[in-house]
């Protein structure tokens, strides 16, 4: 979901038991945040396909906050310092992606909850739209 004017994003990768997790951020912030059950490939592979004319670079450095967050994530704990993000969305999806960040962490909702928290009570369906577009899945889960 990067602009067109990204020119280079740095990847990594962690597994967890059987998912390998990929992360890619820009100078910005975390892009776009992957995920595979058991096939492991280079981040820079993973990535390709979806930035096929920028420039990818593996560099733990710029994903260690990103990094922080997955693994607390991934740990069922709650982050204390959110990465910056570098992600292009519509103003609602924003709206949604906020919404989620306010849901009490280990809690869940539905999409015609997520919904009513945004005043569009008879939007669950757009909602779960918006969430499917998610670039950063385990940071808005």
């Amino acid at each position: 979901m990067a602009g067109p004017t990204v020119s280079k994003i740095y990847c990594w990768q962690i597994k967890f038991g059987d998912l390998n997790i990929y992360m890619a951020s820009t100078k910005k912030g975390a892009i776009r945040i992957g995920l595979a059950l058991k096939i492991k490939r280079d981040c820079t592979d993973f990535f390709k396909k979806i930035f096929p004319s920028t420039d990818l670079f593996k560099d733990y450095r710029a994903n260690k906050l990103l990094i922080r967050a997955i693994e607390d994530s991934m740990l069922n704990k709650q982050t204390l310092r959110m990465p910056d993000l570098d992600i292009s969305c519509s103003p609602f999806q924003w709206r949604v992606y906020e919404a989620i960040t306010k849901i009490p962490f280990g809690a869940t909702k539905t999409y015609g909850k997520i919904a009513s928290m945004i005043g569009m009570p008879e939007g669950a369906r757009a909602v779960g739209q918006a969430l499917g577009k998610n670039p950063l899945p385990l940071i808005f889960p």
